[in-house]
């Protein structure tokens, strides 16, 4: 909630800066975004309501066209409200800059919502006004809308920020940009830069022009590590700033309620002939431009209720497979053969499900385990979201934009959103992300990321180590489905039979086995066998040696687990560092590398658990006491902005290696529960990777289980 009137004092600045923790996205699918907080206030240069694929030469990254919009509400009696805040750079005659906030006065906040779309209800002074924006699927466009619910006529000010950059740029104001409107009623057309294209405007008020730019506004998370650094007036001068172009503003009158202003903004010029070409304005077309988008809002709000409602009804089946799986706390020497135990052994065990302890089909109606309700479900159908809107459809594959700043795909990541998918029991969504690295496989090596262009790049193994762990999980969780035999039938199995060999043979990039079938990467002095990413070839062989029983290779399958149980014994005397408590983070010719990492945690969050259980309790314990903090945890100990990408991995790593005991389960369910109440200031953004990592940790972990009591420490 933001203050009643917001001013440039620090308590203001404080209070919109924690305020601005939480965030929203959207995606058309192909490549647009719309990204912002709930303030309304950007705090990264990333926050931007438009931002989509150039054409031509530049394709290779996606262009801000509209950075915000300046909307303000005037009553008949009093003065004019801002609804949307901003931070700006101010010198007041001091050398070094100070981070203020520019608003006027400033209505109530009432409320925000993330789902369907981002939606905001402000009152003040007898008004009640709803704003809400929404991208269309397969097009770069943005549908915004003001909306009076309640009170006495206002009129209403909307002017649009314009900005020509990357997602990672910052623009200064410069006679390059040439800011030229021209248009008709209802319709307003702005070029910018060259090689940049023209911004139109479709709106139901009146345009009035003007060449004025908004200067330094600032962006205080990209300068800052935390909330606090950034509110802190010696922290101004490393804000970074930017000017942006205001071509005018629209003026309507909201004179009753039910009244709207809509506003469409795109870099297609031809979008509403196109939409109706496609038939999406209904039969015949619509006339206006509110009958327009309300035939839109229909279709988008159906499209994402229905994705809402298959991701919930999804995360609710596993969470109770996960629930059945937990309780019974059955494990074995070979993964299957479904003997009971109390926790994973040194010889290989594995849950008897699968990395996360979840087997089989959605339950069906009628099973006698009753339906199960999810205790988050706003915090899960949030994360699910940015899985869907992570999602971009190419000409041959569905990809996962896992880095909007350079619209590259990493492929680790990339995998990992593939795995949260499946809890979300969207298995077709992850076969096509799966089938797409199999496609682009290259003597063994998946690709280690996809640039802009769609090409891929080759280099390290790891994108191929989760590409098996996601195959495995979909012939797991899905195994009953036509879909997913005929993937797996169709090649799947037979081409990550090839990969191992080539890993095992050797590859580019130096990627090869030693004597005692440790991965290494890396050629001459620069060659390296990581803690990491033999963790995560341990949990490949065993994936293989399941899929292999599944494709009824049995000596495969002895093989592949014959080959894990070997490394799982040598892997202690690899990289256990014993004074640290932790493992040596890689070895090479010249030494070893020390320190608490928090990919060590692969080697206890992925079951099987590759250390014996009293190392794994001192590895999370070291990794817990040196890396974690609410946000995430720290890269190196003490140093760096905490990664809430890690959040998931430590709470599987701590309730396995502590089996899962009634003090873990407590510290797991605050440490998660606290996350999703505070939202992201203070750390990194949440990636795709992050959210999916959350998704499956709080759904196959935790979220099945009741909340347990905190357990004193004696």
């Amino acid at each position: 909630m933001l203050p009643p009137n917001m001013s440039d004092g620090q308590e203001a600045l404080a209070a919109l800066l924690h305020g601005s923790a939480r965030t929203w996205r959207l995606s058309d699918g192909r490549g647009a975004l719309s990204r912002g907080t709930a303030s309304g206030a950007a705090t990264r240069r990333g926050h931007a309501l438009l931002a989509a694929p150039l054409v031509g030469p530049r394709a290779e990254l996606p262009a801000v066209s509209l950075l915000r919009f300046d909307d303000r509400v005037t009553p008949d009696v009093g003065p004019a409200f801002e609804l949307t805040p901003a931070f700006v750079l101010a010198s007041r005659g001091e050398a070094t800059p100070l981070l203020s906030v520019r608003a006027g006065s400033a209505p109530v906040l009432e409320a925000f919502r993330e789902q369907p779309w981002p939606r905001w209800r402000f009152r003040c002074d007898g008004w009640l006004i709803e704003r809400e924006y929404r991208l269309i699927e397969g097009h770069a466009a943005l549908l915004a809308s003001w909306r009076l619910l309640a009170g006495k006529p206002v009129r209403l000010h909307v002017a649009p920020l314009l900005v020509a950059r990357s997602l990672a740029g910052l623009q200064s104001e410069t006679p390059e940009f040439r800011g030229a409107v021209t248009g008709i009623p209802g319709r307003v057309r702005c070029v910018t830069v060259e090689g940049y294209a023209a911004v139109t405007l479709w709106h139901g008020g009146a345009f009035m022009p003007a060449r004025a730019w908004q200067r330094s506004l600032a962006y205080p998370y990209d300068g800052a590590r935390t909330a606090d650094a950034a509110a802190d007036p010696e922290a101004g001068a490393a804000t970074p700033s930017e000017d942006a172009f205001l071509p005018g503003w629209i003026q309507s009158a909201l004179t009753a309620p039910g009244a709207a202003l809509h506003v469409v903004v795109s870099p297609e010029e031809q979008l509403f002939r196109a939409l109706a070409t496609e038939s999406r304005l209904g039969v015949p077309p619509a006339r206006t431009l509110a009958d327009c988008l309300a035939v839109l809002d229909l279709a988008e709000g159906e499209r994402r209720d229905a994705w809402h409602t298959r991701a919930l009804e999804g995360a609710a089946g596993t969470a109770r497979l996960a629930a059945i799986a937990h309780s019974a706390k059955v494990v074995s020497d070979e993964p299957g053969d479904g003997r009971r135990g109390t926790g994973a052994s040194a010889a290989g065990a594995a849950d008897v499900a699968d990395a996360s302890g979840v087997a089989g089909a959605a339950p069906t109606a009628g099973a006698s385990e009753p339906a199960r309700e999810l205790s988050r479900p706003e915090f899960v159908a949030s994360l699910a979201a940015r899985l869907n809107d992570a999602l971009h459809e190419r000409a041959d594959r569905t990809a996962v934009l896992t880095d909007p700043a350079l619209a590259e795909e990493r492929g680790p990541e990339a995998l990992r959103v593939a795995a949260g998918l499946v809890t979300l029991r969207a298995f077709a969504s992850a076969r096509d992300i799966a089938r797409g690295y199999l496609a682009y496989l290259d003597e063994g090596l998946a690709p280690e990321r996809f640039d802009a262009q769609g090409l891929p790049h080759y280099e390290s193994p790891e994108a191929s180590l989760w590409l098996v762990h996601v195959v495995d999980l979909l012939a797991r969780r899905d195994a009953e489905s036509e879909e997913t035999r005929a993937f797996l039938a169709d090649g799947a199995y037979r081409t990550l039979e090839g990969v191992l060999q080539h890993l095992r043979a050797g590859s580019r990039h130096g990627v090869r086995c030693d004597r005692d079938g440790f991965l290494w990467a890396g050629e001459g002095d620069a060659a390296r066998s990581r803690a990491d990413l033999n963790a995560l070839w341990y949990h490949a062989l065993v994936a293989m040696s399941q899929l292999a029983k599944r494709a009824k290779r049995r000596e495969n399958a002895a093989f592949y687990m014959a080959w894990a149980r070997e490394l799982q014994r040598a892997y202690v005397d690899r990289f256990w560092d014993e004074a640290g408590g932790c493992l040596f983070g890689e070895c090479s010719e010249q030494g070893v590398l020390r320190g608490a990492a928090p990919s060590q945690l692969y080697a206890i969050s992925l079951p099987p658990m590759l250390l014996p259980p009293e190392l794994g309790v001192r590895l999370v314990d070291t990794l817990t006491r040196e890396l974690f903090t609410p946000r995430g945890l720290h890269p190196r100990p003490g140093d760096g902005t905490p990664e809430p990408a890690w959040l998931g991995p430590w709470a599987s790593a701590m309730l396995r290696a502590h089996a899962r005991d009634p003090r873990s389960a407590a510290r797991v369910h605050a440490a998660l529960s606290a996350y999703a109440d505070l939202g992201e200031a203070d750390a990194a953004e949440l990636t795709p990777r992050g959210a999916a990592d959350l998704l499956r940790a709080w759904i196959e972990e935790v979220d099945h289980a009741a909340a347990p009591e905190p357990v004193a420490r004696t």
